[in-house]
């Protein structure tokens, strides 16, 4: 089982991507130190209208000193998917070159096919992509969305469910991943929020149903009412031998 922390990205909601510097300092120590395969220490974006700190951006000093402190991490980044065109890539992923190992989408289902042309241009860059769709407990159920899903097998290397209301139930998550399986090729992540409490319990499920990498934070801090702890899964994970 993988785990991928976005403590930085996701807590990033309530800072606006700003973070004291020595707190990313030890942070970054810390990750190098915990059996965790993915940091992802941010977005990559064009510039905003409104005010995003350095976290939102990820220029290329926080890239290097990510790299310097956690040297045997795979790093990763996000794009959102409604703020990002094909011309972009090039500018926004240049400086990524030698640092990330994974570019990911935020993606609404509506809009898949689109993120999908997007990350296959990514690919051809040399980075592993995923695809991070979102709002899963309003797409678990419509068998017309998962029959779209089958290109990803072609686009991505990761295909996350994200359940950004934190609205679904641990039953339809095992239940959707088991689905997933069949029709997907590439690995199957699950990212969960806590609006319900269920976070812990759905990543469970997914791990149940065959998931490959589950995403976390420090502390659960993320938007809304948090996510999943990446301290919880660790310690589960490591009573049942699944993390060294």
């Amino acid at each position: 089982m993988k785990i991928l922390d976005c403590t930085l990205r996701d807590g990033g909601y309530y800072t606006n991507w700003d973070f004291d510097s020595e707190f990313v300092s030890e942070y970054f120590q810390s990750m190098e130190k915990l059996p965790i395969e993915y940091v992802e220490i941010g977005y990559r974006s064009v510039p905003q209208k409104e005010y995003c700190g350095e976290y939102f951006f990820c220029p290329a000093y926080v890239l290097q000193k990510a790299k310097t402190l956690m040297p045997h991490k795979k790093l990763a980044i996000m794009l959102n998917e409604k703020d990002t065109c094909m011309e972009d890539i090039d500018r926004l992923l240049g400086v990524c070159q030698g640092y990330i190992d994974m570019v990911r989408m935020a993606v609404s289902p509506v809009n898949i096919e689109r993120a999908m042309e997007i990350t296959r241009e990514i690919k051809k860059h040399g980075f592993k992509t995923a695809l991070n769709v979102m709002y899963l407990s309003q797409w678990a159920k419509d068998d017309m969305v998962h029959s779209r899903f089958k290109q990803a097998n072609d686009s991505v290397d990761y295909f996350y469910m994200v359940d950004s209301f934190g609205g679904i139930l641990p039953k339809e998550v095992e239940t959707l991943t088991r689905t997933l399986k069949k029709i997907l090729t590439c690995k199957i992540g699950f990212h969960g929020h806590n609006n319900t409490e269920l976070a812990f319990a759905n990543a469970l499920a997914a791990i149940e149903g065959g998931a490959d990498i589950i995403d976390a934070t420090i502390t659960g801090i993320g938007r809304g009412a948090g996510n999943l702890k990446t301290e919880l899964l660790l310690v589960y994970l490591s009573s049942k031998g699944g993390v060294d």
